[in-house]
């Protein structure tokens, strides 16, 4: 054991932003990131901020609560420190509501960051994430959209930013991190598991299936021999139905049927505007 210490800084509000923080982090030493192992060259200081929606009526829909002028801010401290080279941008894909000019944007987004940020040997980073309607949010009862086509979705994206800056600029100054389907399957009917879920479970596990590895075809089977169905973990949820955590649920229905109505609203072609504030990470 060599006594060095790697320094991970858990969370700042981008407001609390300022030249001062930066400088003093940057004299803490090695900095540690979940996501060293892509492997970036240069300083390997990441500041993450979360976005999560690039069309800001969905930032607003679903109270993100992100402003543009905050997270520009941001970036031009960041220009004027050179210990800091990678900015992470976290996106959630696959919304209801989410259209193909939504996830586009998503690109287009990362361009502008790293057009501001003006690092040449610099790199933003896309770390997309699924939706997924958590428990005890207004957004529970929400429909899934099928894991099997977030890699469709990625590629748009993908595609986006390879029109927009070239493949040379792409492969030197972007990188893209998304969960595997894998994952996201078993998470798909976990995350609104009732107690038959856990047979399912077992009956994997007993299988020996590696839930690291599971496809949609093994899942399925596993669900059908229970008489179970996927679909029914990813649909839209009744606004009076039973949650499986309904003794712990104190969501307001009211709120859910707000967020449902604008979402109805946005898919007929209405789109609400407005802006809040950004979840910032540095590490």
């Amino acid at each position: 054991m060599d006594g060095r210490a790697t320094t991970i800084i858990g969370s700042i509000r981008a407001d609390e932003l300022s030249a001062r923080y930066l400088d003093a982090v940057s004299q803490l030493g090695d900095t540690g990131h979940f996501f060293t192992e892509l492997k970036l060259g240069g300083p390997r200081g990441i500041v993450t901020l979360a976005p999560e929606f690039a069309a800001p009526d969905l930032v607003r829909i679903f109270n993100k609560t992100m402003a543009p002028q905050r997270v520009h801010r941001s970036i031009d401290l960041l220009r004027e420190n050179e210990h800091f080279a990678h900015i992470m941008l976290y996106f959630i894909v696959g919304a209801p509501g989410e259209t193909a000019a939504d996830r586009r944007a998503v690109a287009d987004y990362a361009v502008d960051v790293f057009r501001r940020f003006n690092r040449a040997n610099g790199t933003v980073i896309l770390k997309l994430q699924q939706f997924m309607p958590e428990p005890g949010t207004v957004s529970q009862r929400l429909p899934m959209a099928d894991p099997a086509l977030m890699e469709g979705h990625v590629e748009e994206i993908r595609e986006r930013l390879r029109e927009l800056v070239g493949k040379e600029a792409y492969e030197r100054n972007y990188r893209i991190a998304w969960d595997q389907a894998s994952r996201l399957l078993l998470e798909s009917v976990c995350l609104r598991g009732d107690r038959r879920i856990g047979h399912v479970l077992e009956s994997l596990h007993d299988a020996g299936v590696d839930p690291a590895r599971i496809s949609a075809e093994r899942l399925r089977e596993a669900l059908t021999a229970h008489g179970l169905d996927h679909g029914h973990y990813l649909r839209r949820l009744d606004p009076y139905e039973p949650v499986p955590w309904e003794v712990v649920n104190d969501v307001d229905r009211d709120q859910e049927s707000r967020l449902m109505t604008e979402l109805n609203r946005r898919g007929a072609g209405e789109r609400p505007t407005g802006m809040g504030t950004p979840g910032l990470l540095i590490v």
